[in-house]
């Protein structure tokens, strides 16, 4: 977070990019693929078309195609999640479980953070507290209320409390962060909504990537990080709400 408001643009980028890049890695072999020099490929792939959204982001139209995609992309994911935790999901799992996928998922987050980067730092980092306001939100109250399974077929561990919970604190959270921002008082009721909504997807991308491993038989994404498994496993919420949040504060908020 020091090196967020501290750092120059372009050493941020380099802090975060590298999570893009170990998260591009982990991706290539959740879908199957065990050979390294496709992996690599892979891997050096997204790195090559991140560098190009680095540089073309917001002078052409590719930022707005790419988070009017992701939106689209994320309500998919949601009904997919949806068929899977009523074990109807079938084939359509690979519509999810592909290389192109996890292009899809991690270049638009990374249009989403390179957006926040050039225009508001501090919006960056209220779409990283929010998610982890949420996934604090539901862990504790999840473990201390939690009784109805959210998906169980999915990822058992979720609990409907849980998600009110988050819904609930990251409401919260919005509604502060909104103070810090000079915002016409529809445009705070939107941003508000906004982080609601980002929040909720945030979810989607957590259930989202458990029904990957699940599909894979794996208990995590990799084991870059001892204790807590792969770099997949702590952005999942973040690589989904990052570019739902850009995409209301560029269409909705900017415009009230």
């Amino acid at each position: 977070m020091g090196g967020l408001f501290y750092l120059p643009i372009g050493a941020n980028a380099v802090l975060l990019g590298a999570f893009l890049v170990v998260a591009a890695w982990e991706w290539s072999a959740l879908v199957g693929w065990s050979s390294l020099i496709a992996r690599l490929c892979y891997t050096v792939l997204v790195v090559t078309l991140s560098i190009c959204i680095w540089r073309w982001n917001e002078t052409a139209e590719i930022f707005t195609f790419i988070y009017r995609g992701a939106v689209t992309w994320w309500c998919l994911c949601t009904i997919l999640v949806i068929l899977a935790q009523r074990r109807r999901l079938g084939s359509l799992i690979l519509i999810a479980n592909n290389a192109t996928a996890g292009i899809i998922v991690l270049l638009s987050a990374w249009s989403a953070i390179v957006w926040l980067l050039f225009n508001d730092r501090t919006l960056l980092f209220a779409v990283f507290m929010l998610v982890w306001v949420a996934d604090g939100a539901a862990f504790f109250v999840g473990r201390r209320w939690g009784r109805r399974r959210l998906a169980p077929n999915v990822s058992p561990g979720k609990s409907w409390e849980g998600v009110l919970g988050a819904i609930g604190f990251g409401a919260i959270s919005g509604v502060l962060i909104s103070y810090t921002i000079v915002l016409s008082d529809k445009a705070r009721i939107a941003f508000v909504v906004i982080c609601v909504g980002t929040i909720c997807i945030s979810i989607v991308g957590d259930l989202f990537e458990s029904m990957l491993k699940r599909n894979r038989g794996v208990k995590d994404s990799g084991q870059i990080l001892p204790g807590h498994g792969g770099v997949l496993d702590r952005i999942d919420g973040l690589v989904a709400a990052a570019p739902i949040f850009v995409a209301g504060i560029h269409s909705w908020v900017q415009n009230l």
